[in-house]
């Protein structure tokens, strides 16, 4: 796990290593063990190292490859690493290292960019730079786990782990961009690729884009969520054995680490899982706990329960006064707002863990891909009535469901079905927004309404449930869920907390799956 940063210029011009350097060390929580610098004919490349595999000077970054020509720095791990590496040894290629970095150049020389971004398993954003094309490479995972911002202006590519310490490159010279204001109080977080800086965005989950020395920008999305794959005659139970080995290889992968290990354990099913099949795969594993205030959230009980049940070195932070006073810090350490309040007990247990172990394995995913929000629930359910449900009655029950949904407890409820059962999922999914229309025009001045005239902060979801066409209603609501809320706020929310205190947070359950784009 580590920190990127650096400089293209389409003109081939020398970079100020300054500019690299500011930015590069405004990230050193999430690199405190090694900074690290290269450059050549038109760019500079930064990089801050928190070691997690190979802990020798040979797998320090920039990364290249035998002749000097590729240079390569990564933020993330590679968890497939191990096989690739005996396919490039036998196609002849040699290793400095025993890092996942390495492996990365040198599946880039074997298979050209698309085809490595297929082959590989983990998280990641990383950079590489090819002299010979004098090509530049920004690359991301295809769930979104690492950050990766850019800014190309003028024949210029700026990128970082970072939005704030991009904004070093240019002397903080950079404006915010009211839609992104508009977008963080209507839904929590910034809707990528949109950033919270005008003209700065954010390299897309399963995407990479590249900049020749032309000047020439190409976007690619190298991979894509389908979650419409219907397979008739599958029995439950081959279901559960798919499962059960696809799971199992995705907590083991996870397990490989040169430094100590644990897991945060929230006593959900998700933490729980991923608890049980690591204490199955290695034996004895420390796991972490948050107890809330309100004993009604408060699930320690369950988490105790599962420590005890697999034997872990189980500890518990109950959240106070002193972890909320880390607020500030935890702001300066996001480089772009995000408005989740549960970030800042992630980042308290976080700290905990940090105490004793270097990587930690969370729980993150498992809502999405197995349907475990509530509001999964209710759109599986309200598909299933409104196939009985009569074309002409919707809109008499679309009205009645607006009546119910003022009245409190199961009637609310039923209201919340009968809306989604008669109205279309375009008109019902918007994520998690906050505040409605008639809230934003009471915040904002006149003068911000007109700077975000027409644009909707809802947007972002129903163009993600466009690329869910011919998926039943309740597939469209977890893959767009999956595409939206999932990298934007979950994912960062991991990222950040975890960054703030130099953890390396790992989440077996947010995997892709064999969808790609070709």
């Amino acid at each position: 796990m580590c920190a990127i940063c650096g400089i293209f210029r389409s003109d081939g011009s020398s970079v100020d290593p300054l500019r690299v350097e500011r930015m590069r060390d405004a990230m050193s929580l999430r690199g405190p063990d090694a900074a690290d610098f290269g450059c050549g004919p038109g760019y500079a490349l930064g990089h801050r190292r928190l070691a997690v595999i190979d802990l020798t000077d040979a797998a320090r970054q920039p990364m290249p490859n035998e002749d000097g020509t590729i240079k390569l720095i990564l933020n993330g791990e590679i968890y497939n690493f191990q096989a690739l590496r005996k396919q490039l040894v036998a196609a002849g290629h040699r290793f400095r290292s025993q890092s996942d970095t390495e492996v990365l150049v040198h599946g880039y020389e074997e298979w050209g960019m698309h085809q490595l971004l297929n082959r590989i398993r983990g998280m990641f954003a990383f950079a590489l730079v090819d002299q010979r094309s004098g090509t530049i490479y920004l690359a991301r995972d295809p769930l979104g786990k690492k950050p990766l911002f850019f800014r190309w202006a003028d024949g210029e590519l700026i990128f970082a782990s970072s939005a704030r310490a991009l904004s070093l490159a240019v002397n903080n010279a950079l404006s915010v961009d009211p839609r992104a204001i508009s977008d963080l109080v209507s839904n929590l977080y910034v809707p990528g690729p949109r950033t919270i800086f005008d003209g700065v965005e954010k390299v897309l989950p399963g995407h990479y884009v590249s900049f020749d020395r032309s000047g020439r920008r190409r976007d690619q999305q190298y991979w894509k969520a389908d979650f419409y794959h219907p397979e008739e005659g599958i029995s439950e139970d081959v279901w559960i054995d798919r499962i059960d080995e696809a799971l199992t290889t995705a907590v083991r992968r996870r397990l490989v680490a040169d430094v100590p290990l644990g897991l945060l354990l929230s006593g959900g099913v998700d933490s729980s899982l991923v608890t049980a099949i690591a204490a199955r795969s290695v034996g004895s594993v420390k796991t972490f706990s948050v107890a809330a205030d309100d004993e009604e959230l408060d699930e320690t009980r369950y988490a105790s329960a599962v420590a005890r049940r697999y034997k872990t070195d189980h500890r518990v932070l109950r959240v106070s006064g002193d972890v909320r006073r880390r607020l500030p810090a935890l702001v300066a350490s996001l480089g772009e707002p995000l408005a989740d309040a549960s970030t800042l007990n992630f980042v308290g247990i976080a700290q905990l863990a940090r105490q004793s172990v270097t990587v930690v394995l969370t729980g993150d995913g498992g809502d999405e891909g197995f349907g475990g929000y509530s509001t999964f629930w209710a759109y599986f359910h309200a598909a299933r009535l409104a196939g009985w449900l009569p074309s002409g009655m919707r809109p008499a029950t679309a009205k009645v469901a607006a009546g119910l949904q003022e009245m409190p407890g199961p009637l609310r409820r039923t209201g919340t079905l009968l809306k989604l059962a008669s109205l279309p999922v375009e008109r019902t999914f918007h994520g998690g927004r906050w505040i409605t229309a008639a809230d934003r025009a009471a915040l904002f001045s006149e003068d911000m309404k007109e700077q975000v005239a027409g644009h909707d902060p809802a947007g972002h979801y129903r163009a993600a449930l466009v690329s869910t066409n011919g998926a039943a209603m309740v597939d469209r609501v977890m893959q767009a869920h999956l595409l939206t809320t999932l990298p934007d706020d979950y994912l960062a929310k991991a990222d950040a907390a975890s960054m703030a205190v130099s953890l390396e947070a790992r989440s077996p359950l947010s995997i892709r799956t064999s969808s790609s784009s070709r």
